[in-house]
């Protein structure tokens, strides 16, 4: 999918903007806190239904403004288009519109228009929690196993409720009704994890080669307990554990997605322009495997493109990023950092004061 209109209203500092992006490069030319990164967030938001800076509403909506509203083109590359609608209101409501029709959900959205996103904080994906990984995992698992929404939403509802519950239970049969429909379901969404990573493995490997040619990366999928051990009998043995605690402490809730060379982490041997290309890697594996398989090109939007990366680093993210033929936003302080990359097919946009121009 590519963008082939944007329209933003009173989201952060731009009260307005109508652009007609490029479907190759866009590059978002500015000063810090001009609104370039705003930019990229409203792109976000129409295929998350959130910012990925700040989650409140107050925060992202124009001061004495009710609501933002976001409208966006998308070609399909067998050449249909459909028009998208989003807004959110000041309470956090989000209305969304495809082709003029109400009813849709988020995951819709997320279909619709996938998307890979590099940032200066993207650094969690490597040295963040386990929570940032399982993210990863699940984009992929999300976008190819139509059945993992479902039984990922059904995962989260009975962990939910199984930490309640252990507030007040006092034996573990109390709990057993729970456990017994939570754990085909912990096991569905483990081997769904379990499968995707097994597909992708050698792309994340090959591609974090050729970042980073000097290492080769050991990736293993956790799925939150010793996969050796029936989940069931690990639920029973660990109820005075989790009573204690008040939460389930195993399951696939736990589950990380483990990145090593020779035995050791990469946060521990790697460092800052190191992670930042493994990082890199990782998102682009995860594009073209997606594009591999679906026969249809996911997004990338890359805030602050120069941060931590030498010329010749950037060059190689550019001519692997061309390589995609997907449709890509980057954000830049000077055009200088990004002047090499240009070509005729590609759009340039100036912000200052959150105001656009081609």
């Amino acid at each position: 999918m590519t963008i082939a209109q944007l329209k933003i209203h009173d989201f952060r500092n731009i009260a307005f903007a109508d652009i007609l992006p490029s479907p190759n490069f866009n590059f978002i030319i500015g000063n810090n806190g001009s609104g370039k990164t705003s930019l990229l967030e409203a792109i976000y938001m129409l295929g998350h239904g959130k910012a990925f800076r700040h989650q409140l509403s107050s925060r992202i909506i124009q001061h004495n403004k009710s609501e933002l509203v976001l409208f966006s083109k998308i070609t399909s590359s067998t050449h249909n288009t459909h028009n998208v609608g989003l807004s959110k209101s000041r309470s956090g409501e989000n209305k969304i519109k495809i082709d003029n029709d109400d009813g849709f959900k988020l995951a819709d959205l997320a279909k619709l228009l996938p998307m890979q996103l590099i940032t200066p904080e993207g650094f969690d994906l490597l040295t963040g929690g386990p929570k940032y990984r399982r993210a990863f995992i699940d984009w992929g698992c999300f976008h190819h196993y139509n059945e993992f929404i479902l039984v990922w939403n059904n995962l989260r509802r009975l962990i939910k409720q199984r930490n309640a519950l252990l507030k007040n239970v006092t034996s573990y049969n109390q709990l057993m009704p729970w456990d017994k429909e939570l754990i085909p379901i912990a096991n569905q969404v483990s081997q769904i994890r379990a499968d995707y990573i097994q597909q992708i493995q050698d792309e994340i490997i090959n591609t974090s080669h050729d970042f980073l040619p000097e290492y080769v990366i050991d990736c293993q999928f956790y799925q939150g307990w010793d996969h050796s051990v029936n989940y069931a009998d690990l639920l029973v043995e660990h109820f005075q554990r989790d009573k204690l605690l008040n939460y389930t402490t195993i399951g696939p809730h736990k589950a990380d997605l483990k990145l090593r060379v020779d035995n050791i982490p990469i946060e521990v041997l790697f460092s800052r322009g190191q992670l930042k290309l493994l990082m890199c890697a990782l998102r682009l594996a995860q594009g073209e495997f997606y594009a591999q398989q679906k026969q249809q090109t996911c997004l990338y939007l890359l805030d602050d493109f120069a941060s931590e990366l030498d010329l010749t680093k950037r060059s190689l993210l550019a001519k692997r990023l061309k390589l995609t033929g997907s449709q890509v936003f980057i954000s830049a302080v000077d055009q200088e950092q990004i002047q090499a990359m240009i070509d005729e097919n590609d759009k340039i946009f100036y912000i200052k004061s959150g105001i656009i121009s081609a």
